[in-house]
């Protein structure tokens, strides 16, 4: 045999080796399953993987990410499709770690894994009670929640309204939002007048409603309003961005929004909690998971401590006053959230 043929030959089981071994140590990995409710063209979303990523980008680990695309596509029948092509993945997959966002993906996905003894679950992004979905008492389950910060909205409302303002909040129908609904109407919104919370299905509801508020209030506290339908069409989700455009351009009554969103989709400014946070902390239990072993049972569940402000600089003087406050335009500048 020549020595060109057994280079050939060493060369080959060589690579074959290396493929061999690449193989081994991938599947060797811990395996990690990012699962959103939403898609990639929300900004909560790609905020939430920024702190994910500060966390777990240089980790040594098999991530995947799944997106169920709830948001754009609201109907049961969707959802239920959805979550079933989720679980299937995850049955096939075995993550040992799901790193799940918002309702949805607890409500059809995480909740048909708990207590599964080789999977571990961290929730963000969760508006509702965690115990809807068997959270409370599994042994496999911990995470962040996510309540709107009203008390901030309070103080921001007090800055350029003054204490006297009438508040209606607005919201869609979607499951979320009936999460969002009792918890504003359980807080007191003292020195103000708290109108009421109404829950909208169709855009002519929406756009009656806040013509209606045009004569009743002084401030509208606007959430989601990412599923509010076409009229003429149950099954089409009008654009967002649409719902807010025409809000703005209809209505002298000033909007405070809650996510970097409202603002993006032309609103004037909003305060809320951070979808870094969000990300940040359920990846740093997986990691306490992995790399310390320790249980779920060991690690708290928190409540989100760190907020953040967007506001649309032009429309400021039209909507609230004529000078923004330095607190407000300081605070957007340093989550670049300031927009002209």
């Amino acid at each position: 045999m020549t020595n060109k043929k057994i280079t050939k030959i060493l060369s080959v089981v060589f690579l074959v080796y290396a493929i061999s071994f690449l193989v081994h140590e991938s599947l060797e990995r811990p395996r990690v399953l990012i699962l959103h409710s939403y898609y990639t063209d929300f900004s909560w979303v790609n905020e939430i993987n920024v702190g994910i990523n500060r966390v777990l980008w240089d980790r040594p680990y098999n991530i995947r990410y799944h997106y169920m695309d709830t948001k754009r596509h609201p109907s049961l029948e969707f959802k239920l499709k959805a979550g079933a092509t989720a679980r299937k993945m995850i049955e096939r997959w075995r993550p040992d770690v799901i790193i799940a966002f918002d309702d949805n993906a607890q409500e059809y996905v995480g909740k048909y894994f708990v207590d599964d003894p080789n999977i571990s679950i961290f929730y963000g992004g969760v508006n509702a009670d965690p115990a809807q979905y068997g959270y409370d008492k599994a042994s496999n389950v911990s995470g962040i929640s996510e309540t709107i910060p009203w008390a901030l909205a309070v103080d921001q409302i007090k800055e350029v309204l003054g204490k006297n303002a009438r508040l209606l909040h607005l919201s869609d129908d979607s499951p979320s939002s009936e999460a969002v609904h009792e918890s504003v109407m359980k807080f007191n919104w003292a020195p103000f007048e708290f109108v009421g919370s109404k829950q909208i299905g169709n855009f002519n509801e929406w756009k009656a409603a806040v013509k209606h508020a045009e004569n009743t209030v002084d401030c509208l506290l606007i959430t989601h309003y990412h599923t509010i339908k076409d009229p003429n069409d149950p099954e089409r989700v009008v654009k967002p961005a649409s719902v807010i455009k025409w809000t703005e351009a209809n209505s002298n009554v000033p909007t405070l929004g809650f996510a970097r969103f409202f603002v993006e989709d032309g609103g004037t400014l909003a305060v809320g909690l951070s979808p870094f946070e969000q990300g940040e902390v359920p990846a740093r239990m997986a990691v306490r998971i992995i790399e310390k072993g320790i249980t779920c049972r060991e690690i708290k569940r928190q409540d989100n401590r760190l907020f953040t402000m967007y506001v649309r600089k032009s429309a400021f003087p039209k909507r609230f006053s004529e000078k923004m406050p330095l607190e407000i335009e300081a605070f957007a500048h340093a989550v670049d959230g300031c927009y002209d």
